[in-house]
């Protein structure tokens, strides 16, 4: 699996932890994302790209509180 699909896949599995209508922390899934994928060469940018995109998707809302 490459390493763009995966962390799809990572982010994926923290935006569905969060319950419908709730809101996704920024900072709370990239922090899962490195800890469940440490060796995942991905920006933050790219992360936060992701979870900007897909969260709404699956019913959340987004928090961005990167520098809480």
């Amino acid at each position: 699996m490459d390493c763009e699909r995966m962390a799809v896949e990572l982010v994926h599995e923290a935006i569905q932890k969060v319950p419908h209508g709730g809101a996704v922390s920024v900072k709370a899934v990239i922090a899962a994302v490195r800890q469940d994928g440490p060796h995942l060469a991905i920006s933050d940018t790219v992360l936060i790209d992701l979870i900007v995109a897909t969260a709404p998707a699956f019913g959340r809302a987004v928090a961005f509180d990167l520098n809480e």
